[in-house]
């Protein structure tokens, strides 16, 4: 009988120590929560080099070959500016303003954006204004995920009317 008892409590202490293994590794159940995934509102990361988009545009496009080779495809008509006009209204105003130099509610937390109406940026290529709308920039987000292929062509239309008069 008292073997037996020895056996059991020997059994119940094997468990209990197994029991606080157990315990002990709870933070395995965090694995996802620390993992590298990407955030929100967090960049991701680039694909690797040579990497092909089969069927789509490039994924990384330099500056100045989007600046050398890309060009509008979509004609300055009036709905195309209108709907440049309302995306920027959307995704733009809240750092470069209503009028493109302000600066919306955001932007006035940030030291540097950009003054969209001065020559600079207006003399600046349509392919290289895309390709900073497309892949953001050192403080500006990309919306390649969140606009289109021709909603950034549009956009690009309607950042052309915020020219100041000379």
């Amino acid at each position: 009988m008292r073997k037996r008892s020895a056996w059991a409590g020997a059994g119940s202490a094997a468990f209990m120590l197994a029991a606080a293994g157990g315990l002990l590794a709870f933070p395995w159940t965090q694995d996802m929560v620390r993992s590298r995934a990407v955030l929100p509102q967090v960049q991701p990361l680039p694909p690797p080099e040579h990497a092909l988009a089969v069927g789509r545009e490039r994924i990384l496009l330099d500056r100045l070959e989007a600046e050398e080779t890309l060009t509008n495809p979509l004609p300055a008509s009036a709905e195309i500016i209108e709907q440049g006009r309302r995306l920027y209204e959307i995704y733009c105003v809240v750092c470069h303003g209503v009028d493109g130099r302000t600066g919306g509610p955001v932007g006035k937390h940030f030291r540097r954006v950009p003054d969209l109406t001065v020559p600079r940026i207006q003399n600046q290529a349509d392919g290289l204004l895309y390709s900073i709308i497309r892949e953001g920039g050192p403080a500006m987000p990309a919306y390649a995920e969140s606009l289109g292929r021709a909603e950034r062509w549009a956009v690009v239309h309607y950042l052309r009317t915020l020219r100041r008069p000379s």
